[in-house]
């Protein structure tokens, strides 16, 4: 656990310059070395950003002025709100640097755009191991922009370390979940889908919404519900046997997946579009639920909902979108028990 000065012994307060919040003493240098907290300055003094300020006066005695939080909330108005992303990674031990300082304390260290912090782990040297991951942190309404957040994902991907999005709810809790490129695939025969267009013509019903196809015409496994009278098509699939344009991109998903060898069900149980399979059905369970992006859930309290039911039934929930006419795949996932950051009850 993350401790601090013995109890009664107080530091600072700070002196404001134009770049954050000047420390000076021994306590100062002690910080830094013992937690990585700060910019090391000349003359034994370190400089702090405001929430780095706020934790360390809620758990290293830093003393503040007299109404220095009212008038930091009023330049910032979330800064409660970021420090409850710090002190929800920092009080368990883990040993995190802000994304400014790290470009000023190791220049030759990469930052990923986009980031807000840097997390080490607690047993980890800060001067010579490696980052384990790269940490943004979000209030729980806001917006997801999902190719951006893949771009971010896959840069911090390519770093070998972990995307890390702290979601910060009205109560200062804390919920911690992963995001990281994926490429599903299975195992299944490969479809040759222009081989399906002839087989357009056997469908029995009204197509708009699926249609029927007679047990005597042969289809692919991943193609249809089986039924004891052959097979149910829906919309997507029929239109694909229909080599119908593509007016929504449900279709060209679609095609991706089978192309990916995976097999697809309808994911409405879990509230998804689709599961996927690697294999039969009956051979495993689906490890994946995705979600196109038009239907993708809008804000990160509703991605909480969607990943957390994926994780409590053991699969990996995916939103699929397209970039420059490529589809891309990002999980959302639960952290093991162990690296899931909560926000510290006070």
């Amino acid at each position: 656990m993350d401790s601090g000065p013995a109890k009664g012994r107080t530091i600072g307060p700070c002196v404001q310059n134009s770049d954050g919040w000047v420390l000076s003493g021994p306590a100062a240098q002690r910080l830094f070395d013992k937690s990585g907290i700060g910019i090391p300055l000349p003359k034994n003094e370190l400089l702090l950003q405001p929430c780095e300020v706020l934790f360390c006066n809620r758990h290293r005695h830093l003393e503040m002025a007299e109404n220095w939080l009212a008038e930091q909330i009023v330049e910032s108005a979330e800064l409660l709100h970021e420090t409850a992303a710090l002190e929800a990674m920092r009080v368990p031990g883990e040993q995190v640097v802000l994304a400014n300082n790290v470009v000023k304390i190791s220049p030759k260290t990469i930052v990923s755009d986009g980031s807000w912090a840097l997390r080490w782990s607690r047993s980890s040297n800060l001067k010579t191991g490696l980052a384990a991951a790269e940490v943004i942190w979000v209030r729980d309404f806001e917006p997801i922009q999902w190719n951006s957040l893949y771009g971010w994902a896959a840069e911090v991907t390519a770093l070998g370390r972990i995307a890390e999005v702290l979601i910060v709810d009205e109560e200062m809790g804390v919920t911690t979940y992963r995001v990281n490129p994926a490429e599903p695939a299975g195992a299944l025969n490969e479809i040759e889908l222009d081989g399906l267009l002839e087989s357009e013509t056997s469908l029995v019903g009204g197509r708009w919404d699926g249609a029927f196809m007679p047990k005597d015409i042969e289809l692919p496994e991943q193609i249809g519900t089986p039924l004891p009278e052959g097979k149910w098509l829906d919309e997507d699939e029929v239109r694909i046997l229909e080599d119908a344009a593509d007016e929504n991109g449900s279709i060209s998903l679609l095609r991706d997946i089978l192309s990916r060898k995976l097999l697809p069900r309808s994911g409405f149980k879990y509230g998804t579009r689709w599961r996927l399979y690697e294999l039969s059905i009956g051979e495993e369970h689906a490890p994946w639920l995705l979600q196109p992006e038009w239907l993708a859930p809008h804000d990160w309290a509703q991605a909480c909902l969607a990943a957390r039911l994926a994780n409590g039934v053991h699969k990996t929930w995916l939103c699929g979108f397209q970039i420059d006419d490529k589809w891309c795949y990002l999980a959302l996932q639960r952290p093991p028990s162990e690296g899931r950051w909560s926000g510290f009850r006070h």
